[in-house]
């Protein structure tokens, strides 16, 4: 996972853990894998990055307002009215993928 202020890798758990948090040290945006949720995320301006790959994420109308961010690498989509993500699932391992917690 990548940060969506700036782009950075997220550090995780050294070890398998029952609630993986990836942490942003630089913006504090704290990611819970288990929930599948951001915390720490500031208010949306002009500028996000894809949290599935780390590149920037191109707003959608081009002109304020912007609705959306869309990764076209990733196909991720950031829907800024609703301060909801879509697609991040498919770039994150399954559950119940080996080492980690169900």
């Amino acid at each position: 996972m990548f940060c969506p202020v700036c782009g950075r890798a997220l550090t995780g758990p050294a070890r398998p853990v029952a609630f993986p948090m990836h942490v942003c040290a630089v913006d504090g945006v704290v990611y819970d894998a288990r929930r599948g949720r951001w915390y720490g995320l500031p208010a949306v301006e002009d500028r996000l990055h894809c949290p599935a790959c780390g590149e920037g994420m191109e707003p959608q109308p081009p002109e304020p307002p912007v609705l959306l961010f869309v990764c076209y690498q990733c196909g991720v989509t950031y829907d800024r009215g609703k301060a909801q993500w879509y697609g991040v699932s498919y770039h994150l391992p399954p559950a119940d993928a080996p080492g980690r917690f169900a």
